[in-house]
Order: structure tokens, then sequence, then C-alpha cells
């Protein structure tokens, strides 16, 4: 079993890059081969919606044909078992580098019909993992929680399925006091020693580890 893991934030020692971390030494534990790529160190352009991927018949039939440096990361994802996302929130959403890439990974094996059985070469089990600044209470009230799990579902309905793994009240700052932060939560995070509790890690090395045996 293959995993790979791709992380759509700037900050390569950052929250979500080390739940995506976790994630693959619980995948490694039961024996698979894994890869981290962050997405941040390729050149790609979005979607552009040439439909190559579309046409009847064609070599390019459920692939995207746009070629840039993520085309040999499309291939290699066709290999692989197993797809684990990795994003930071921002306004209430993916990175937009995260956004681009899920546009291009999906839509070349969307099948406009709805049944879920695309072009795709196989049945993918796979995972998101987002983390943000927010609450709980902010997470469900300002719609970042529907947002991820229809998106979540979409996931899994054209690569086969998909696991939701939410990571709140994330700490920002080493040190608080050089930015601008009025959030009431500002003395809690500044004196917080364990940026990300035990109990948040060992649910994402939990998720490698599900992946890679169910």
């Amino acid at each position: 079993m293959k995993l790979i893991a791709l992380c759509g934030s700037a900050r390569k020692q950052g929250n979500t890059a080390k739940m995506l971390h976790q994630v693959i030494e619980g995948a490694k534990s039961v024996g698979a081969e894994t890869e981290f790529v962050n997405l941040f160190d390729l050149n790609y352009k979005d979607c552009i919606s040439c439909y190559a991927c579309k046409l009847k018949n064609s070599k390019s039939f459920g692939h995207c044909m746009v070629n840039d440096e993520l085309k040999p990361l499309l291939e290699r994802i066709e290999q692989s078992d197993v797809i684990v996302l990795g994003s930071p929130i921002y306004y209430g959403n993916l990175s937009g580098q995260m956004r681009s890439f899920t546009d291009r990974l999906l839509f070349q094996y969307l099948d406009y019909g709805g049944t879920g059985t695309g072009p795709k070469p196989k049945n993918f089990k796979t995972a998101l993992i987002a983390t943000m600044n927010g609450n709980d209470e902010i997470y469900v009230k300002r719609g970042v929680k529907d947002t991820l799990v229809s998106l979540s579902e979409m996931i899994g309905h054209t690569l086969g399925s998909c696991e939701l793994l939410t990571l709140t009240d994330t700490v920002l700052f080493d040190d608080y006091s050089k930015y601008v932060y009025q959030m009431p939560d500002i003395e809690e995070k500044s004196s917080r020693i364990e940026k990300i509790s035990a109990e948040d890690m060992n649910k994402a090395f939990d998720l490698g580890v599900r992946l890679i045996k169910s």
C-alpha cells in the first residue's frame, strides 16, 4: 500500500504539516510506503477548463493534460492507494494552493453523470485534514464545518471515500506580542507550551493506521 500526503500550507513546519507527518508515521507503522509533498514547492496552474480529460476515445480521457509541475505528481497519485490532503483554513475554505490542486485532481475524473463511476484508475481511500485558528464554536457558526463536510463528500464521491479530520483552536505565532491579534484567547494561546495536543496528534497517527489497514 502506498500513501501520499499533500500539504497545502506554506508553513513547512506548521500545524498542517505536523498533522500530515503524524498520518505518515501511522501509515508507516503498519508497513505502508509513503510520500510527502508540499504543494508550495510546485509551480502549477488551476484547472483551465480545456475539457481534454473529457474527450471520448482519446488518450487524454480521464487525465489532466495541462503540462506543468503538477502533471508528474498526478501520475504518481494514480500509482498510490491512499491520498491525504492537508490544508489550513483561510477565510472559511482551503488554501488557494490546495483548491487549485483539488480542481485539477478531481475534475479529470468527473463523469458528469453523478454516478461516481468516472474514469479514475481505481477507488482511492482519501482523507482531508483541515487546521484553523478558530475554535469549535466558530468552526460551526461561520459555516466552515458545512463547507468541509460538503467538500469531503464530493472528494469521496469522486475518488472512492473520504474521511474528514479537523484541528481547531490552533496556535499561530511563537510570540503573540509581535503581532496584531485581538481575539480573547490570546493569553491562553500565548502560554500554550504544547502547540498541538497529544490527543490530536494521536488522532492523525490513528488515521494513518486506519487508512492502510481498513
